[in-house]
């Protein structure tokens, strides 16, 4: 086991929560100019895209924390990277402001089992004292880091590229991550 591909996995799978609550922001003005929508007016369907989201992710964080606990943290995490990784391609290719919306619904449940995931596979490889604290140092200031890029990310992203490919940018972080967790990721559950 490598504590660095541990401690890799942790960080890049939890950034990717962070990430897409900042680089969307962004994103919304195109968003709104380019999707139709047949339930919602335009303020009103981007308030929901960004709001749904955290509103699924923070809603089940605690349920998703003791889901890794129970049923495996390895698991759980890597179930969460597959899951926010095909949510997010459902994000950039949504045709409907209404289905944006539902995928954002999803995407923010998927990234719920990623952040304590996150956690709880650092505190359970790493041992306690100087070791587990440099770990979680590392892991609050990489997910701080990317939270803060997050707007220049998606600036340039849409500016350059497009609105989708602020969804889109999670598909090679996940394949990253889901590599990482699958090579080093010990499973550990709280028996």
């Amino acid at each position: 086991m490598s504590r660095a591909g541990v401690l890799s996995a942790a960080v890049v799978g939890s950034a990717m929560v962070f990430l897409d609550g900042t680089v969307v922001n962004v994103a919304l003005p195109k968003i709104g100019q380019e999707l139709p929508s047949t339930l919602f007016g335009t303020l009103e369907a981007q308030s929901y895209v960004y709001n749904v989201y955290l509103l699924s992710l923070s809603a089940l964080l605690i349920l998703a924390g003791a889901l890794g606990d129970h049923y495996g943290r390895r698991r759980m995490f890597a179930l969460g990277l597959i899951g926010f990784t095909l949510t997010s391609v459902l994000c950039g290719i949504a045709p409907t402001m209404e289905l944006l919306i539902l995928a954002r619904f999803l995407q923010g449940a998927a990234g719920a089992l990623l952040v304590p995931g996150s956690l709880s596979i650092i505190t359970a490889t790493f041992p306690e004292g100087e070791p587990r604290g440099r770990a979680l140092g590392i892991w609050a200031g990489a997910t701080t880091l990317v939270t803060l890029a997050g707007p220049l990310v998606g600036g340039f992203l849409v500016d350059t590229i497009s609105w989708r490919a602020a969804f889109l940018i999670n598909v090679p972080l996940g394949a990253v991550a889901l590599w990482a967790t699958l090579r080093y990721v010990p499973e550990s559950r709280d028996e």
